[in-house]
């Protein structure tokens, strides 16, 4: 568990126990847990990739009533506002690269749920994107509301915000943006579900540090409690083989994606 106190940017206290962790039980509190809706990764209606891992990390019926899908932008606001809650799927680090944070916010956060490497995918005619000198005079489509361009800088392309990961997909297949930035594994569900391979990338080009997903709370005595008792089911998942298996029952490559 790492606590961040946005006052003080750059100092992170590690709160993590090293050993002898409580173990996860029943009547630890769970705080209200807003997932940032984005597509059909993480849709409302509970479907989709994250919200069947957010199920399987935090254990049955641990998320009825507390976890809330809503569309990425409320989310975060709802996060912010609730001061008592949780975001996810983040990390301190994206919310500290983001700026979703203000002077005074205090955040805590889960170990490491998975990888969730950034790809940027190009169109039909446009090589493989290997370093964002060749981004440059292109036109870029990024999530609305993931703050894209505030990680990646002023590098000379055209940013185009886009509503939903589908539509995302789709204006690359049709040519309508030259390249689009999408963390895997959501470029494989999303390309599948359209019935396509994923598009030209360079698989060994990181534009920004490998985000690794993660819960973030407000930092509060109960949420603690809740981190901790959440980071030894997380920690008896990995160490045992269901995280494997639920990556392999998802079509996914342990390898590539367990922290």
């Amino acid at each position: 568990m790492r606590i961040l106190i946005a006052a003080t940017i750059m100092t992170m206290l590690n709160l993590g126990a090293s050993s002898g962790v409580r173990a996860h039980h029943p009547e630890v509190a769970k705080p209200h847990i807003y997932a940032t809706g984005w597509g059909i990764t993480l849709a409302s209606d509970g479907s989709g990739f994250y919200n069947d891992f957010a199920r399987f990390t935090l254990g049955p019926d641990s998320t009825e009533n507390t976890y809330i899908v809503s569309p990425y932008k409320r989310a975060m606001r709802q996060f912010r506002n609730d001061k008592r809650a949780c975001v996810y799927p983040k990390s301190v680090d994206v919310l500290i690269r983001t700026n979703d944070w203000a002077v005074g916010d205090a955040f805590i956060e889960s170990d490491a749920m998975m990888r969730s490497p950034i790809r940027i995918f190009s169109r039909q005619g446009v090589p493989a994107i290997s370093g964002t000198r060749n981004l440059k005079g292109l036109s870029l489509g990024y999530a609305l509301g993931s703050r894209i361009p505030d990680s990646l800088g002023p590098i000379g392309a055209k940013y185009t915000p886009v509503a939903d990961e589908v539509n995302k997909a789709k204006m690359l297949l049709l040519g309508t943006v030259d390249t689009i930035v999408a963390n895997m594994p959501d470029a494989f569900f999303v390309f599948e579900s359209l019935g396509s391979p994923l598009p030209a990338h360079d698989p060994n080009y990181d534009p920004v540090p490998v985000p690794r997903i993660r819960i973030v709370c407000h930092d509060t005595e109960a949420n603690r409690n809740f981190i901790e008792a959440f980071n030894a089911r997380l920690n008896m998942l990995t160490s045992g083989p269901e995280m494997a298996n639920f990556m392999k029952k998802n079509r996914l490559d342990p390898s590539q994606f367990l922290p």
